[in-house]
C-alpha cells in the first residue's frame, strides 16, 4: 500500500524564513522613514529611524520584500505620558512584535497549527496514546493522534525534520477560526496532560500560505508525570522486580481516541475543569517537592465537585428499614460488651451516634472527608487504605503542617522521599479520576510506588487497573 504522507515543506519554508529574519529592510505604509525588523529565538523586534505615528489600534502594516504583513505589539500605542511636542521630532525607537500575519484567516475553514516542540522527546505519543489507522484518504503521519471534538476531528502530529521538531495541530472537517483556535487551546491541554508534554509560547497558524505568528504569554509545560504507558519496560525495575515488566506486557494498553476525544471535549467545555488541568501542568512543570502535595489536594478538591453528580449521592445506606433497625440493635450490644472498659458518658454517646446510623445524608451537608471520595464511589474506583491515607494528607496541609510531618521523626532526606510519595499517590489518583469519568478501562501507572519505603511498604503493584 502507497501512503499519503502529511507535507508541512511550504507551511515549514515561511516558519524558517520569518525565523530567519536578521535586520532586514521593510518600509512601513504612511510612516516614512528607515525601518528593520529581526527576528532571533524569542526577541521579534522592529527598529525604526524617522519621525514616528503611533497607529491608533497599535498595529503596522508593513512591506517585506514585496509581501504586506500586519505587526501588532503592545508598545505600539503612545502612553499616558506622551506630549504632542515629540509629534515631529526624528527618532530612534525599537518595538518587540506580538504578532504578525499575511492575509485574513478569519475567512477560512482549514487550518494548521505549529508549536516549536522542546519536549526533547522523539515519539511523544507512542505507548501513550492510540494512533489512527490509514484509511488511504487521509494523509498519513507517523507520530499521530486524531480526536474528534462536536463532530470534527483534529489530528495532532509530532513533526521532525532535520534540525526542528513541532507539534502540530491540524482540523480535518470545517471549522471557523474562532473555533479552531478554542479548539486548540483546549488540545494543548488535554494532549499536554496526557503525555507530560504541553506545548506553548510562539506558534503560528497556517491557511494555505496565509498565516499569522503569535507568542503565548505560557511557555510550554513538560510534566515528571503521565498517567499510561503501554510499554512496561519505560520503567527501571531493581532486582527485586525484574519479573514485574513482563507480567505486564499483555495486558497494558494506550488511551483510546474515544477516552481522548471527552477528556479534550471537557476541557473546552468545561472552565473550571480547564483551569485544573492547567494548574495541575503548571505545579508539575515545578517539580516542586514541597508544592505539589497541596497543589494535587487543591486539585483533587475542584475534581470532586466537577465530576460528583449530586443525583448520584446515596442518600440513604440501608435502604430496608428493618435491616437498619437489626443493625443498630446489634452494635448497641457490642457497646454493652464493653461497657465495664468504658465510662458511662462514653457509653452514652457511642449510643446516641447509633440512632443516626442511618440517616439520610444530604449532597449540601457532605463532609469534606465524604465530598473526596463520593466521586470515586459513583465511578467505582475502589480506594485502598494507602488511598484513603494519602487523601487524608490533605488535613495535614489545611493545618499549616506542609512538611506533612507525623510523631515519626524523619531526616530531610525521609520527609523530600515521604513528599514524592505522597505526590505520586495523588496523582495516581487524579489520573484514575480523570481517565475513568472518560471511560477508561486499563492500567494507568502508580507512581507512588517508585518512592515507596523499603523498610514499610504501602504499594503493591506499579500499575493500577481503573
Amino acid at each position: 500500500m502507497d501512503y499519503k504522507i502529511k507535507d508541512f515543506f511550504k507551511e515549514i519554508s515561511v516558519i524558517s524564513k520569518i525565523e530567519g529574519l536578521r535586520f532586514q529592510d521593510i518600509s512601513i505604509d504612511d510612516i516614512p522613514g528607515s525601518a528593520n525588523i529581526t527576528k532571533q529565538n524569542k526577541e521579534f523586534q522592529i527598529s525604526f529611524k524617522g519621525i514616528f505615528k503611533y497607529p491608533a489600534d497599535g498595529k503596522l502594516d508593513i512591506n517585506l520584500s514585496g509581501e504586506k504583513y500586519r505587526v501588532s505589539s503592545g508598545t505600539l500605542k503612545q502612553t499616558r505620558f506622551w506630549s504632542e511636542i515629540f509629534d515631529n521630532v526624528k527618532g530612534e525607537l525599537t518595538f518587540d512584535i506580538k504578532s504578525m500575519k499575511r492575509g485574513d484567516l478569519k475567512r477560512n475553514t482549514s487550518f494548521r497549527m505549529f508549536f516549536f516542540d522542546t519536549s526533547k522527546r522523539k515519539n511523544l505519543f507512542h505507548f501513550k496514546l492510540e494512533s489512527p489507522k490509514y484509511d488511504e484518504i487521509i494523509p498519513w503521519a507517523f507520530d499521530c493522534v486524531r480526536i474528534t471534538l462536536d463532530e470534527k476531528r483534529y489530528d495532532i502530529i509530532q513533526h521532525q525534520t532535520t534540525d526542528q521538531s513541532y507539534i502540530i495541530i491540524e482540523n480535518l472537517d470545517q471549522v471557523s477560526y474562532r473555533d479552531f483556535q478554542r479548539d486548540s487551546y483546549a488540545i494543548q491541554k488535554g494532549i499536554g496532560y496526557l503525555v507530560g508534554y504541553m506545548p506553548g509560547g510562539e506558534h503560528y497558524i497556517f491557511s494555505g500560505l496565509n498565516f499569522e505568528y503569535y507568542r503565548l504569554a505560557r511557555e510550554s509545560l513538560k510534566s515528571i508525570y503521565y498517567p499510561v504507558t503501554r510499554n512496561p519496560y519505560s520503567f527501571e525495575f531493581s532486582n527485586d522486580y525484574k519479573n514485574t515488566a513482563d507480567s505486564y506486557k499483555e495486558i497494558l494498553m494506550v488511551i483510546p481516541s474515544t477516552v481522548i476525544s471527552k477528556f479534550v471535549q471537557q476541557i473546552r467545555d468545561n472552565e473550571e475543569f480547564s483551569v485544573a488541568i492547567i494548574f495541575l501542568m503548571e505545579v508539575l512543570h515545578l517539580k516542586s517537592v514541597v508544592s505539589m502535595p497541596g497543589a494535587f489536594s487543591v486539585v483533587l478538591e475542584s475534581l470532586a465537585d466537577i465530576i460528583t453528580n449530586p443525583s448520584k449521592i446515596k442518600t440513604n445506606l440501608i435502604t430496608d428499614k428493618n435491616l437498619a433497625t437489626e443493625i443498630i440493635e446489634e452494635l448497641h450490644t457490642v457497646i454493652d460488651k464493653y461497657s465495664t472498659t468504658l465510662d458511662d458518658e462514653s457509653v452514652l454517646k457511642l449510643k446516641r451516634r447509633l440512632s443516626a446510623l442511618n440517616s439520610p445524608i444530604t449532597p449540601r451537608r457532605l463532609t469534606n472527608a465524604m465530598k473526596l471520595r463520593e466521586p470515586f464511589d459513583q465511578l467505582g474506583i475502589i480506594l485502598s487504605s494507602a488511598d484513603e491515607a494519602a487523601i487524608e494528607y490533605r488535613n495535614y496541609l489545611l493545618h499549616g503542617n506542609i512538611l506533612m510531618n507525623t510523631d515519626k521523626p524523619r531526616n530531610s532526606e525521609e520527609i523530600d522521599i515521604h513528599m514524592m510519595y505522597i505526590s505520586g499517590k495523588l496523582y495516581t489518583l487524579l489520573s484514575k479520576l480523570l481517565l475513568k469519568n472518560c471511560g477508561f478501562q486499563g492500567y494507568v501507572i502508580n507512581h507512588a510506588k517508585f518512592f515507596d519505603s523499603k523498610e514499610d511498604p504501602k504499594e503493591i503493584y506499579f500499575f493500577e487497573k481503573v
